[in-house]
């Protein structure tokens, strides 16, 4: 408790400043874990987990827009490895479904060769 006290009176913007930032932080993780459950139920977990590996990389630029953060060599490389996730999963994707193609052609090719 005396950390968090410590950090709000040191807190450049203030200690109301402080405090929404946290609360805002809690209320938006809340609804964002909300809105992925949501996604779940409605669509599938694919989708769902496609559209949180693109909030990935927006993260740290939003941050550096809204709260006029540096963009320092970490945040750079979060962001490359973010996308590299992303396009390896959508890759990933592509090849399961061209192989699942692939292994019905051959099927419907096995069933017509045998009539």
């Amino acid at each position: 408790l005396h950390r968090w006290s410590c950090e709000m009176r040191n807190y450049k913007l203030g200690q109301v400043s402080y405090v929404v930032t946290l609360a805002s932080a809690t209320i938006s993780s809340q609804v964002s874990t909300i809105g992925v459950a949501g996604l779940i139920f409605e669509s599938s977990s694919v989708f769902s987990n496609t559209i949180s590996a693109v909030g990935l990389p927006i993260v740290p630029v939003v941050a550096v827009i809204v709260f006029n953060d540096e963009m320092d060599a970490s945040k750079i490389f979060s962001i490359i490895l973010a996308i590299w996730g992303f396009l390896s999963f959508v890759y990933q994707h592509y090849l399961d479904e061209k192989k699942l193609k692939s292994c019905h052609k051959n099927l419907f090719q096995e069933e017509d060769s045998r009539a």
